[in-house]
């Protein structure tokens, strides 16, 4: 359930729009709900975060959410992440990606090796996935030289919590984590099928061979870990509890369930944690129909009750690269895989955040800006928080706050990003390019 974010199978009710449907209007007397809301603005190079105080760096979770293909939110991340590592000694990034890509990550930040990288990012590229994107590769690249710079013990590491996201790729990692240790029978069989099966990307069959060699991995625990050692144990369980989802298990479910076995497989207690997210996934209070996000499952919940903290990117005047066959015709750039749009910001045509015309009087066009919406003096507080859609846009793509819940409840921190341009798609190397540093 991806919500309030531009969604891939829209195209039926965006062409409702675009026949005369209407587009999301903007309230006649727009409520001040931003009333004494602190900001600063954010220069990216130099950023100084100073409407942070110290309850925010006591939280143990620090996420931020962004609309996925915009380009600014990839630099606002670096930066964010440099400034917690710096102030709040964050080396754990947890991260929209699965176990497999994390590990590749890790190999990429150890080594340096793009190669290594452009694994990680094959299945985006090739499944033309905004992830796929440049800035978001120069970000990792980037996240190394900071490593390079930075004492072992302070230096950023990547958890996956997704679900699996290239089949193939986790093979790899699985056949890695086993190396040439002799893996006792029945159990190596059972493995071998897995291998095969995710290398060919059989989906039918992989679910029920996956979890028959989960069953075994758990039924003789001892036996295995001793055999494979406790961390290799460990990463095998978490991988094959992710080749398959129980029924009525969701995505939230599965992302918050991998939070919870890397917490303790991990030794994550006493770690202070950062990532980006897709912004559905930072909202900390229920939504319509009772639906919590991770950060609601895991800010209210043990371990890390109250120990969440939300910044959440919002858009104006800024530019998207979006797969193209997810956009209506007059929308697309024909020919291309990735169209560039304007259609998903926050101040229309599709949604409308009550109140947003307020913050953009308040702040320049091209800026950066940084709001505190739990200060105490702050509307944001007291108020709650509305998103207006325009007429063609299915219940189920839309976020409706609860109007009982202050805006501050959902996230603690908002940041208006005006007039970015997107993310550019990321090629493959050309023919007899060298692949490695």
């Amino acid at each position: 359930m991806k919500l309030f974010s531009p969604l891939r199978l829209l195209v039926g009710p965006l062409l409702l729009l675009l026949s005369g449907a209407g587009q999301a209007q903007m309230p006649a007397a727009p409520t001040p709900i931003f009333a004494g809301v602190p900001q600063e603005n954010v220069a990216l190079a130099a950023p100084e975060f100073k409407l942070f105080d110290q309850k925010f760096y006591d939280n143990q979770l620090f996420l931020l959410g962004e609309s996925h293909g915009v380009a600014r939110p990839q630099e606002l991340d670096f930066a964010l992440l440099k400034h917690l590592n710096q102030r709040a000694g964050v080396r754990t990034y947890v991260a929209e990606v699965d176990c497999a890509k994390a590990y590749y990550l890790n190999e990429y930040l150890r080594t340096g090796q793009d190669s290594t990288l452009r694994l990680v990012f094959r299945s985006w590229v090739a499944g033309t996935i905004q992830w796929g994107n440049q800035e978001f590769f120069t970000k990792v690249q980037r996240i190394r030289a900071l490593n390079q710079t930075l004492p072992a013990a302070r230096r950023i590491r990547f958890i996956g919590l997704d679900e699996i996201q290239d089949l193939p790729l986790a093979a790899d990692y699985a056949q890695t984590l086993l190396g040439t240790r002799p893996v006792p029978a029945p159990l190596r069989a059972s493995l071998d099928s897995v291998l095969t099966l995710l290398r060919r990307a059989d989906v039918g069959t992989l679910a029920v061979v996956g979890q028959r060699a989960a069953r075994l991995l758990a039924a003789q625990a001892v036996r295995y870990r001793q055999a494979l050692g406790s961390a290799t144990y460990d990463n095998l369980a978490l991988l094959l509890g992710n080749i398959f989802r129980p029924a009525g298990f969701g995505r939230e479910d599965m992302l918050v369930a991998n939070f919870e076995v890397q917490y303790q497989t991990q030794q994550l207690a006493h770690e202070k944690l950062y990532g980006l997210w897709g912004l559905a996934h930072v909202l900390q209070s229920s939504i319509q129909g009772n639906f919590r996000s991770m950060a609601a499952r895991l800010g209210q919940g043990v371990p890390l009750r109250g120990k969440v903290v939300s910044v959440l990117c919002v858009f104006s005047g800024c530019q998207m690269l979006y797969p193209t066959a997810g956009l209506p015709t007059p929308w697309q750039m024909a020919g291309q895989p990735y169209s560039v749009t304007d259609k998903f910001n926050h101040d229309g045509p599709l949604s409308v955040l009550t109140g947003l015309s307020e913050l953009k009087q308040r702040t320049a066009p091209g800026s950066t800006t940084l709001f505190r919406l739990n200060a105490p003096e702050a509307a944001t507080t007291r108020q709650p928080i509305e998103v207006r859609y325009a007429p063609g846009v299915p219940a189920g793509q839309q976020i409706q706050f609860s109007a009982a819940l202050p805006a501050a409840a959902y996230v603690q921190y908002l940041v208006l990003v005006r007039d970015s341009g997107p993310v550019q798609a990321l090629t493959p190397p050309a023919a007899g390019q060298t692949a490695g540093k």
